[in-house]
């Protein structure tokens, strides 16, 4: 199912990016679009994060993606591989308006749901800058 455009322009008016839609038989996020928060747009973002959008706009979070399941609308973000790791979810919603209000909560509202992410990246960050013990 569709995301319908009235959601996908409610999202561009934001000033977040919205991918063109996965194809209908995608195996995971069929009929899905991502949705990216460049660094011109204020709101939520980890510091040092940068991702490069297909146009070459940069974002510094990461990037919800809104697909229906046929009955839900979801929105995922899962960044950690295999994961789900810190801060990764999946969110259900009975309409694509409340999963809109959601991604835009995520990118532009509430900065503590970003938060554990950005913990769980500045703790990873911390152990690269630790000296490597086995040499003793």
């Amino acid at each position: 199912m569709k995301v319908p455009e009235h959601c996908l322009d409610q999202l561009r008016a934001a000033g977040l990016l919205v991918s063109d839609p996965y194809i209908p038989s995608h195996l995971g996020f069929p009929d899905g679009v991502k949705v990216g928060k460049p660094t011109t747009t204020p709101g939520n973002c980890i510091p040092g994060y940068e991702g490069i959008w297909g146009s070459g706009a940069v974002i510094d979070a990461p990037c919800p993606i809104l697909h229906s399941d046929g009955s839900k609308w979801e929105v995922t973000v899962h960044t950690y591989i295999p994961g789900p790791g810190p801060g990764d979810f999946i969110n259900f919603w009975d309409t694509p308006e409340e999963a809109v209000a959601d991604i835009l909560d995520y990118l532009l509202g509430d900065p503590a749901r970003m938060g554990v992410k950005q913990l769980a990246r500045e703790e990873f960050l911390a152990t690269l800058d630790q000296p490597d013990n086995d040499d003793e």
